[in-house]
């Protein structure tokens, strides 16, 4: 592991309390129309993801002041994945 510990905790509460905040609001009925996608769950659950890696790098430049290494950046990506049962059930809701 190359993350620092007190970073790799604020992103699992990133991951966390925002999948938390999905599951409240919930989809607009829009989305599929909007995007043009038949698997509107599917799109979720892609859009999700990617907002959470983003957001954890953008906070991984903000406090290092530097780009993640590769390493860095891969065990950013793990992170996520480790909630990939979770955002896979939730968001397979929408399909």
């Amino acid at each position: 592991m190359t993350l620092d510990p007190e970073f790799t905790k604020q992103t699992t509460e990133l991951i966390t309390q925002t999948l938390e905040l999905y599951k409240t609001a919930g989809a607009s009925p829009r989305v599929g129309q909007t995007w043009d996608c038949q698997n509107v769950g599917d799109f979720l659950c892609g859009f999700f993801v990617g907002e959470m890696v983003g957001s954890a790098l953008s906070a991984f430049q903000v406090v290092h002041q530097r780009e993640p290494t590769a390493d860095e950046h891969l065990e950013i990506i793990e992170l996520v994945e480790k909630y990939s049962k979770d955002i896979k059930e939730f968001f397979a809701k929408f399909n």
